[in-house]
């Protein structure tokens, strides 16, 4: 049976250049950083919905180039986007729900001095108080003033932190290459593509003014031998689109894609081959809670929510319903910063043995 691969290729020459999952790949052979990628995986029922970015340092050599965005899948996916900042605000509050607990240690110490201060404070008072019907010893009675100015002292020291405190704190918180599929959609035109062999997908590429070296080979092998997909889009954003929907905080509006597959997966086998460590943050939406074989460390695991922000923005517009955006019961969270070598295989979610919560626990001075 023929294998299949689709292709996806961002060219973006804007001044500020991001994308999501994958490898990029510059047309000079300055060779591009991917520091940190995330991303919100809905699965149920047989079907994964990948909503990914990518953020990137560009090196200062690098001017006027085109970025190619390699992003592989298990089969032919359905495509859409939303605006950047729009997703600057669903990654906002995916993380204000699964955010770790923290302990901080000083405010403890420094809670645990005021209270011995003001409890002391209270009873040099209390004492002077008593002085005048009960008999108290000498030395008290010798440094009785000096004792309650400095208990005076004491209470206003641990007061006005406090009211300060109080006032401050919030409330509540080619040849061998088909194009099977072309499409728009928000910033992007998007092509998917088909090949046998890597030689081929390699030449294609190349042939759109894109450089690949020796190690990427391995890495499309893999997938085309899975009989995998990959995604090229191109960054076209029309004249009225705003900057803010282009890129927001250094991450490009991002893709999001859905197909069939067994269990949820995040590809990575082709951003290991770029040679450099990359932090990976990924919510995973699903009907249990999740584990991926320790590959990254779980941060959060509660009961999901419902993201209605992925019915504002995304087109095509009937891509998500609400209904469908209810429909996930628990939430996980998991973050790491990942070697080449921890990347040679694609992450693979599997459910987890029980649905027990948890919350990452930090303590910090």
């Amino acid at each position: 049976m023929k294998r299949s691969i689709g292709i996806v290729l961002l060219l973006l020459t804007i001044a500020v250049q991001v994308m999501a999952d994958g490898k990029m790949y510059w047309r000079e052979s300055v060779p591009p950083k991917i520091p940190y990628q995330r991303a919100l995986i809905l699965f149920k029922d047989g079907t994964e919905t990948l909503i990914l970015q990518s953020k990137y340092e560009i090196p200062k050599t690098a001017t006027n180039a085109s970025l190619g965005w390699v992003v592989p899948v298990p089969a032919e996916p359905q495509i859409a986007s939303m605006p950047a900042d729009v997703a600057t605000n669903m990654f906002w509050y995916l993380n204000r729900v699964s955010r770790p607990e923290v302990t901080y240690v000083i405010p403890f110490v420094i809670g645990g001095l005021m209270l011995i201060t003001a409890g002391l404070s209270i009873l040099i008072i209390a004492a002077c108080g008593l002085s005048s019907v009960v008999t108290l010893p000498s030395w008290f009675m010798r440094n009785k003033s000096k004792l309650e100015r400095i208990a005076i002292y004491g209470l206003l020291a641990c007061l006005i932190p406090s009211v300060f405190f109080f006032l401050l704190t919030p409330l509540g918180t080619s040849p061998g290459v088909d194009v099977i599929k072309e499409q728009r959609v928000g910033i992007f035109d998007v092509k998917v593509v088909k090949s046998d062999n890597s030689a081929d997908l390699v030449a294609w590429l190349n042939k759109n003014n894109f450089k690949f070296g020796k190690e990427d080979k391995a890495g499309f092998d893999s997938y085309i031998a899975r009989g995998w997909c990959f995604v090229v889009a191109n960054i076209k954003p029309d004249k009225e689109q705003k900057a803010s929907e282009i890129v927001s905080e250094g991450l490009a509006a991002p893709l999001i894609l859905r197909f069939p597959v067994k269990e949820p997966v995040y590809p990575v086998i082709l951003t290991g081959t770029g040679n450099h460590d990359t932090e990976i943050l990924i919510y995973l939406a699903a009907n249990s809670k999740m584990t991926c074989d320790n590959r990254l460390s779980l941060r959060y695991a509660g009961n999901a929510l419902t993201l209605d922000e992925l019915t504002t923005g995304v087109e095509p517009k009937d891509f998500f319903t609400l209904k469908e955006l209810s429909s996930y019961s628990y939430l996980c969270k998991f973050r790491d910063i990942l070697t080449p070598a921890g990347m040679a295989q694609d992450i693979i979610f599997t459910p987890a043995a029980d649905n027990t919560p948890y919350r990452e626990h930090l303590v910090k001075w």
